[in-house]
């Protein structure tokens, strides 16, 4: 692994690993850049392993470090796959920062539909939630690590026409205050 740290000097993350699902696109891609600058390798994570390698080949060509996983977050299988991979090759997990989200429905909360209401907190929540729990157990076999959970400004305040999806970003801001609680 090539050991780099950007001239932003923002943190040292030589020697970290660095797990960011919904890391193919956006937010997502920004924050595997620049942990990616800080050291830091980074498992580029997301649906389609072509868009997470694409992620991972232009931080390599930065200089950095990374690679590419497919992880649906939505299916429990996907993340056991992941955290199987992460065991196997890397040992361990320093950082998990949960990005991937998805937001299949715009339109009054009244007519929000099962399958909408399904996949929204499939992804959001039950995703979020379980990429903690294994990233926490095996940051706590190694002695710590740092989960990030990003939500939304929707978790505040409701978006309009965003109803589930806000509920689901309010519910990923007291999970991580109960992950980080205990």
């Amino acid at each position: 692994m090539k050991e780099t740290v950007s001239t932003t000097n923002l943190f040292d993350l030589r020697r970290k690993i660095a797990l960011i699902p919904g890391a193919s696109r956006g937010i997502g891609e920004e924050i595997a850049n620049l942990l990616a600058e800080q050291g830091a390798h980074v498992i580029v994570s997301s649906r389609k392993l072509e868009d997470c390698e694409s992620v991972a080949r232009g931080i390599r060509e930065a200089g950095g470090s990374a690679e590419a996983y497919p992880c649906h977050v939505g299916r429990l299988d996907d993340i056991k796959g992941v955290f199987q991979h992460i065991r196997s090759i890397h040992g361990r997990l320093d950082i998990l920062v949960s990005n991937a989200a998805a937001n299949p429905y715009f339109g009054h909360i009244l007519d929000t539909g099962l399958s909408s209401f399904e996949k929204t907190v499939e992804v959001n929540l039950r995703g979020y939630f379980f990429m903690s729990v294994e990233a926490g157990k095996l940051m706590r076999e190694h002695g710590g690590g740092a989960i990030v959970s990003t939500a939304s400004v929707n978790a505040l305040q409701p978006g309009d026409k965003q109803g589930i999806y806000s509920i689901t970003k309010a519910a990923v801001v007291n999970m991580t205050r109960a992950f980080a609680k205990e």
